[in-house]
């Protein structure tokens, strides 16, 4: 890899694109305030599903597996390094700083983000606000912490007149096989359960992108692939039935469709946490064992179909996050 960057963002895309999402929308605001800064994206996967403005800031995008990244990083010489929710052997072959984004995350689980080379992290960015969590970093961990916002696309309401993207699933990539073979039953009993309760005939609409390699929940009428613009899915559908990861729950709540939330299970962070503070606040939020309950909210919502207020989340925590970047890195224009 030829040097000469200066930030370079390390995520996995594998199995979703959480990581990734939230990378680009802070590069994204970066470039839009100095234009001459070099950014390069290391990723372990090829981020399908990023369209071509979510990756523009990024003069080259390198893919290699997990256990190579901080090789790659190394031949760099960027003065930044910036890692999203993920562990990263043998970082200490980087000697610039480095910033971990930490993405809401159980408190025995931290210590695996800690740098295994015994050396701080020299910022810590929370993607959330204060009030919605901030984790106890010791101080051996990192030497600052910055809850810096949530950091999200805007989606908006859908408009007068806006064709309806209709009963849309939306499950990322499921996971893994091991997640899809525990969610996909549970998705498909609470499709069968809705359909018998309902007194409108609907069509359920799978958004399936490639990370999913086409693993579609049982009953489903049509898979399409929306590409880049899930968020403007969400914002056309009647309804949405949605796995809660960060980056789907922010983009549904900017927008006013009612969402049933569910939690793919054994996920790094607490989806099962996220679908009981964000349910009722989008619409419904599925618990264990509650599948007639929520079949009877989402039947309901079709056959009398309502909007809802958008969430106000509040300023973009991209943009905070790109301050504090931009002042580490001090690139020269």
């Amino acid at each position: 890899m030829s040097s000469g960057y200066d930030i370079a963002f390390l995520g996995t895309s594998r199995s979703g694109l959480g990581h990734v999402r939230r990378i680009a929308n802070i590069a994204q605001e970066i470039a839009r305030r100095n234009a001459h800064v070099r950014m390069v994206l290391i990723t372990n996967a090829e981020p399908a599903g990023l369209g071509r403005d979510d990756l523009a800031p990024f003069r080259r995008i390198v893919t290699c597996p997990t256990s190579d990244m901080a090789g790659c990083l190394a031949t760099t010489q960027v003065s930044l390094a910036v890692v999203d929710t993920m562990a990263l052997p043998g970082i200490g072959a980087f000697r610039g700083q480095t910033a971990l984004i930490l993405r809401e995350t159980p408190r025995e689980r931290l210590e695996r983000f800690r740098r295994d080379d015994g050396r701080l992290w020299d910022l810590v960015l929370v993607p959330n606000s204060e009030e919605h969590w901030m984790p106890d970093i010791p101080p051996d961990f990192a030497r600052h912490t910055e809850p810096v916002g949530w950091i999200r696309r805007a989606s908006g309401c859908r408009d007068e007149g806006e064709a309806s993207a209709g009963v849309v699933l939306a499950t990322g990539g499921g996971g893994n096989d091991q997640t899809r073979a525990m969610l996909y039953p549970l998705l498909a009993e609470l499709v069968s359960n809705a359909r018998a309760r309902c007194r409108t005939r609907f069509q359920l609409r799978q958004a399936l992108g490639p990370r999913a390699q086409g693993a579609a929940v049982p009953g489903v009428d049509q898979v399409f692939d929306p590409g880049p613009d899930l968020n403007r899915v969400f914002r056309a559908a009647d309804v949405v039935i949605s796995t809660a990861g960060y980056n789907s729950v922010l983009e549904l709540a900017g927008t006013d469709t009612p969402a049933l939330l569910v939690a793919i299970p054994r996920s790094l962070d607490d989806q099962t946490a996220r679908v009981a503070l964000w349910g009722p606040r989008l619409g419904f939020g599925m618990m264990p064992g509650r599948v007639d309950e929520a079949a009877r909210w989402l039947a309901d919502q079709i056959d009398a179909p309502r909007r809802r207020a958008p969430l106000d989340l509040g300023p973009d925590g991209a943009a905070r996050a790109a301050e504090f970047l931009m002042a580490m890195s001090c690139p020269v224009s």
